[in-house]
């Protein structure tokens, strides 16, 4: 049984492939660290890999984020998409136009914060097993994505009008973030059968 001490979550697709090889906490602590690091620097480059949309740019992020949660858990998610984030607010150009704290009150702060959010929520479904079949990886996935809509287009309305927010950041986003999540919701559950 595992006791509150552990490091990680070892119910995680992370978790299984470190548990298989040590009972060492502080190897656990060292395999965590470098998981939310590495995960960090995937979420950077889900974000320079972009279409210059105005005045949210399309990008892989939503893609990232999702399987990061479903994959790491609710622990290392967080911290992971938290550490992104940390990194953007100290001025990094992490985002896919930048950084900076200012940067989070523009038109694409709330589609960040909801990267947060669904990070954390996404992530406890998976810990409570929702990551190893198809249909409900595609269902957390699903209200993953919404969280991260919802803030976003929250923000953006705040900003420049509802009718712009949907416009601009809803409508031209709907068709491929749904093909990118059930590609993910698909994949996800295989993943956590390689790391049996």
């Amino acid at each position: 049984m595992l006791n509150q001490t552990n490091a990680m979550n070892t119910e995680t697709w992370v978790g299984n492939l470190i548990g298989k090889n040590t009972e060492n906490k502080n190897i656990q602590i060292l395999f965590s660290i470098i998981t939310i690091f590495l995960g960090s620097l995937l979420l950077i480059a889900s974000a320079k890999i972009k279409v210059p949309l105005y005045p949210v740019p399309m990008t892989l992020q939503p893609l990232a984020v999702l399987m990061i949660a479903v994959l790491f858990g609710g622990k290392l998610a967080t911290l992971t998409v938290g550490l992104y984030i940390f990194k953007g607010i100290i001025g990094l150009p992490v985002f896919a136009f930048g950084g900076g704290l200012m940067y989070l009150m523009g038109p694409t702060g709330g589609f960040i914060l909801g990267f947060f959010v669904s990070a954390f929520i996404v992530g406890h479904l998976a810990d409570r097993g929702w990551g190893k079949k198809v249909s409900l990886s595609i269902i957390s996935m699903l209200i993953g994505m919404l969280i991260i809509y919802s803030l976003g287009i929250f923000q953006l309305a705040l900003l420049k009008g509802f009718n712009f927010a949907l416009l601009k950041g809803f409508y031209p986003f709907l068709l491929g973030d749904f093909y990118k999540l059930l590609l993910a919701g698909i994949i996800t559950p295989y993943i956590w059968k390689i790391s049996k």
